[in-house]
């Protein structure tokens, strides 16, 4: 077999399907696999004006790859919709020159894509109906739990004693705790991190209006930077911001005194975090260390700080300081 015969049987066996242009935009050469792209035998299509057999066109086009390396002399790649060819191609175009380094056509070489932009569009409406049916499972369960803590308020109304009444309340303010993660997520273009700064700030003002009736003699200080933060780890920190806010608000400032509750939460290098709760009110009883897992909101502050892995420290030396140190967690993707 002679090489001219070689060449013509490798060049016919490419899958891509390939063209030679000349300056003219005339087709100079293609394979078989072009040809068959076009319902054509080789032959058919040399000579012919390429905007005319690819782009349907009386004359060529901006967007071709071919008047844009004639251009600018440079090899262009892009994914193109080829109505003719019927399909998607990744097409890449290479300058071809003459001896004395002038280019005097180009190379067309078009890969079959077609498939692979159907599964990826198959692809994206698949995940975009996933998000669809995590945000709406997201809203039910911000509903269901919104409707637990309205029940826990009804049924607050004919308990006479107040110890009850305050479990009642309390129960409330963890249901419309997690009520609001969910709020927040089913708001969220990401389903599995919150931003710290809405979530935070709009938790700890729920908190503040629901158990301080005066705002004037009870001042709230907000200070949270933003970070986006896994669900896994917000949702154990909102139930301990929770906790801390409802035992301040209920106890740090009995009868008609007055004081400021600040609330700090900044983010350090390696992803390590703060949230600080402080206030200039009564402070803990002196046997409150002994007595540190008594009630029901401590001994959650606590659990909840170990299961972010997290440092918690209490200081009530002027008013009370609490302090919870913890680094976001690398969690597995399920």
């Amino acid at each position: 077999m002679e090489s001219g015969e070689l060449f013509e049987l490798i060049f016919n066996s490419i899958p891509d399907a390939i063209t030679i242009i000349n300056c003219d935009h005339k087709v100079v050469r293609v394979n078989r696999s072009m040809a068959n792209s076009m319902g054509m035998e080789p032959e058919d299509l040399i000579g012919k004006s390429c905007y005319e057999v690819v782009h349907g066109t009386s004359c060529p086009i901006n967007t071709c790859p071919h008047v844009m390396l004639m251009h600018d002399e440079e090899e262009h790649s892009a994914e193109v919709h080829e109505e003719n060819l019927g399909g998607f191609f990744m097409i890449t175009t290479t300058p071809l020159y003459d001896n004395g380094g002038n280019v005097m056509g180009s190379v067309h070489v078009a890969r079959d894509i077609t498939e692979r932009k159907i599964m990826e569009e198959q692809l994206e409406q698949a995940l975009e109906d996933k998000d669809i049916l995590m945000k709406e499972i997201h809203h039910r369960v911000k509903n269901n739990l919104m409707i637990m803590a309205s029940l826990l308020n009804m049924q607050s109304r004919y308990i006479e004693d107040e110890v009850a009444k305050d479990i009642f309340k309390d129960s409330q303010s963890r249901a419309k705790t997690m009520a609001l993660i969910h709020e927040k997520l089913y708001q969220s273009k990401e389903l599995k991190k919150l931003d710290a700064q809405d979530y935070m700030e709009s938790l700890a003002r729920d908190i503040y209006h629901a158990y301080i009736k005066d705002p004037q003699r009870i001042q709230l200080d907000l200070e949270v930077e933003q970070h986006m933060l896994d669900i896994n780890t917000v949702i154990p920190l909102g139930l301990i911001l929770n906790e801390i806010l409802t035992n301040t608000f209920k106890y740090a400032f009995p009868g008609d005194s007055e004081g400021v509750v600040n609330v700090r939460f900044k983010g350090k290098e390696n992803k390590q975090f703060l949230l600080e709760v402080a206030d200039d009110g009564i402070g803990l009883p002196p046997d409150f260390p002994d007595k540190k897992t008594d009630s029901l909101g401590m001994r959650l502050i606590h659990s909840l700080t170990e299961q972010i892995m997290g440092e918690l420290e209490i200081n009530s030396d002027h008013g009370t300081q609490i302090r919870v140190k913890f680094q976001e967690l690398k969690y597995p993707k399920k």
